[in-house]
């Protein structure tokens, strides 16, 4: 999906990770290695994954993994920044998010989940694709996506004026869908789009309300 641009400036966010690695050589490792196979072998404990690894519950009945959990680089707009007091991080955060549990409705036919991403008109219109994608015997196999930018900012929705805090969400999906017929076909496309967010307190974080797309 495409929609036009906002025009809005943007401060980059740096992104990165370094990492810092040693090697040990000489006598000392040495006499550590023959001391350590003059022992008898110690049994070796099953590996447990870390806190860091174990997957987190985002909805009911839907896990996602850190890594799908890693929020993607992110802008805020100069000219146009969010509403005092909005932490942009939560914001993206509740995005990457509400996404991933509108790929796990679509592939579990499940329109009760959209309820934990979307509300409002987004809500309606989502809820009924889906009824639609169900009723034409299509089964939505497997939906990823790779955020590869957001852009955070101020912008009224025509639609709610409730809303104000929007976000340019670019990347690409590949979906994997199974027809009436039994065919299996994968797609990969690249989207733009432009959402609306609003803060749902029963949930205490931001759900999507609306989209634009060109």
């Amino acid at each position: 999906m495409v929609v036009s641009s906002l025009g809005w400036g943007g401060q980059v966010t740096g992104w990165g990770r370094s990492w810092s690695a040693g090697l040990s050589v000489g006598l000392g490792l040495t006499v550590s290695l023959i001391a350590a196979c003059a022992s008898p072998p110690a049994k070796i404990p099953f590996a447990s994954p870390s806190p860091s690894e174990a997957a987190t519950t985002i909805a009911p009945g839907v896990e996602a993994s850190p890594s799908q959990l890693q929020l993607p680089p992110y802008t805020v707009s100069i000219t146009n920044p969010l509403p005092a007091g909005i932490s942009p991080t939560q914001v993206v955060t509740d995005v990457v998010v509400d996404n991933l549990i509108e790929n796990a409705a679509l592939e579990k036919g499940d329109p009760n989940l959209l309820a934990d991403a979307d509300t409002g008109d987004l809500l309606e219109s989502e809820q009924q694709d889906l009824a639609t994608s169900g009723s034409d015997r299509i089964k939505v196999l497997m939906v990823q996506d790779d955020i590869s930018s957001v852009q955070l900012g101020s912008k009224g929705d025509p639609n709610d004026v409730s809303a104000n805090i929007a976000a340019i969400v670019e990347g690409s999906e590949t979906r994997q869908v199974r027809d009436a017929a039994g065919v299996v076909t994968s797609k990969t496309a690249q989207f733009d789009v432009l959402l609306w967010a609003v803060w749902a307190p029963t949930l205490n974080r931001y759900l999507l309300c609306d989209e634009a797309a060109s």
